[in-house]
């Protein structure tokens, strides 16, 4: 039996980038120790069975704002073989959620479950500017020659990564065309037509 703990595997720290709502392939490199050798999912060396052991991949916390998969499946509970991680056969598919980061920690034990090591791989999601969703959109019915408030109850848009002064709408129609039937005005702007507004204008 060793005196120390026998260094079985060298693993550097382990970073995943991902884009906001995509996927990407779970690497992680793993390297055989000083003195052992990994091959095929097969670590081989001193303190081992002469024939080798065969090294299995558990997850022992998941991530939190994404799923982990294999052939486009939920990874399951049981542990998978290391040639599967080696193999880049797993993904991380990130939620969609504006967290981030994200972690997923594992360990990698033998058939006598011997636990080898056990490691922490960070994610770090690179956000996406998504485009603004409306959420309300009503029709505007008034009297001829009358006025209406517009409010956020008529027209109203989301934006996870924008402020509300940050959503801009921009009225397209030419208001000082003869043919055009109105034409908006901002309250705190007396007597100014308008083009353009915000989502904070009218909340």
């Amino acid at each position: 039996q060793p005196t120390s703990k026998p260094q079985w595997l060298h693993i550097p720290a382990q970073t995943l980038p991902v884009l906001e709502g995509e996927s990407a392939v779970f690497r992680v490199n793993v390297a055989q120790g000083t003195n052992y050798r990994l091959a095929n999912g097969t670590l081989s060396g001193p303190y081992l069975p002469a024939a080798g052991t065969h090294i299995s991949v558990e997850v022992i916390s998941p991530p939190q704002y994404g799923q982990l998969q294999l052939a486009g499946q939920p990874l399951p509970d049981d542990p998978l073989p290391l040639t599967e991680l080696q193999g880049n056969n797993i993904r991380y598919i990130h939620d969609s959620s504006e967290e981030m980061r994200d972690y997923v920690t594992m360990r990698l034990v033998t058939e006598q479950t011997l636990v080898l090591t056990t490691l922490t791989v960070q994610i770090d999601v690179q956000p996406v500017d998504d485009a603004p969703q409306l959420v309300n959109v009503s029709k505007l019915v008034l009297a001829a020659g009358s006025k209406l408030l517009v409010t956020s109850s008529m027209l109203g848009a989301v934006d996870a990564d924008s402020s509300q002064k940050d959503i801009v709408y921009h009225v397209l129609t030419d208001m000082d065309s003869v043919a055009a039937p109105g034409y908006f005005k901002h309250r705190d702007i007396s007597g100014k037509r308008v083009t353009m507004f915000t989502q904070h204008d009218v909340s």
